[in-house]
């Protein structure tokens, strides 16, 4: 048998071996524990960091803010009386169209805004139609005079002859439409294309969105009445464009076969009529 030293040395080393045993149980814990520590941290500093590029993107937004003008110019036809000064008509023009998209926006409170202004046009066509009426002269271009001083006037604002194949203004017109639409840096959409109900499908996916699009009216285009659908403003430019239709232009264009596909985009959208805001 053991002696009662025996029993009491092994009693000590027994408990020796529980506080060894509770000790490596501790260490193992606050591993663990540091473990979470460098998992939370690397957690919080990618949120940190994830935060930081979301601020830096909200500022780069609001960096440089502008508005776009976009015009239809085989629909939407500068007034008689301008294209009939030519050159000098052209900076009038300019600068008219600017006066009413500055006048709109400080009602939408976007004065703080930047005006970049892209018209598309058949010159060789247009240019044919004025002289048939007698206005801009009897060369094929006749409208070089009054395009060059129009985009002399500002720096963002630009006149584009889009070519003589058929839609060729639609195309170009389209394309920046999409570009800009969902910009964020674009605040605004000016848009001078409701002669066309083909624009109505490039529209729709924006009517979520309708309070950044205004429509532009004339008296000069036949105004669609699917547009008024759409949701959003409505306004006139007066004194920019031409009060009757000009023969030889698109005042209008009916819908067809080929643009069906507008008309199902919103038909099943109820009217609401927008009010003209002058």
């Amino acid at each position: 048998m053991l002696t009662d030293q025996e029993i009491a040395r092994a009693a000590a080393r027994l408990a020796e071996f529980r506080r060894s045993d509770a000790l490596s149980q501790l260490l193992d814990q606050y591993e663990v524990l540091l473990d979470d520590y460098k998992r939370l941290k690397s957690d919080y500093e990618e949120e940190r960091e994830a935060r930081e590029k979301y601020k830096q993107m909200a500022r780069d937004q609001e960096r440089n803010p502008f508005v776009l003008v976009l015009v239809d110019g085989d629909g939407y036809v500068f007034n008689e009386s301008l294209i009939a000064q030519r050159a000098e008509g052209g900076s009038s023009a300019a600068q008219m169209l600017n006066d009413e998209i500055k006048a709109s926006l400080r009602r939408k409170g976007l004065e703080h805004c930047q005006v970049m202004v892209r018209i598309y046009a058949n010159v060789f066509g247009l240019s044919k139609a004025l002289s048939k009426v007698g206005l801009g002269g009897n060369e094929s271009r006749s409208l070089g005079p009054f395009i060059a001083s129009f985009n002399r006037c500002y720096g963002l604002t630009e006149f584009v002859d889009a070519g003589q194949l058929k839609e060729n203004a639609d195309f170009k017109v389209r394309a920046l439409l999409r570009l800009y639409a969902d910009n964020a840096q674009c605040k605004h959409v000016y848009l001078a294309a409701c002669h066309d109900v083909g624009y109505i499908s490039e529209l729709a996916p924006f009517m979520g969105n309708s309070a950044k699009f205004t429509l532009i009216n004339s008296p000069g285009i036949h105004f669609h009445e699917e547009f008024t659908k759409l949701g959003m403003g409505i306004e006139e430019f007066r004194g920019v464009f031409r009060s009757t239709p000009l023969e030889g232009s698109l005042p209008f264009r009916p819908l067809t076969s080929h643009n069906v596909n507008a008309k199902s985009a919103t038909q099943a959208i109820p009217p609401a009529k927008q009010p003209l805001v002058s």
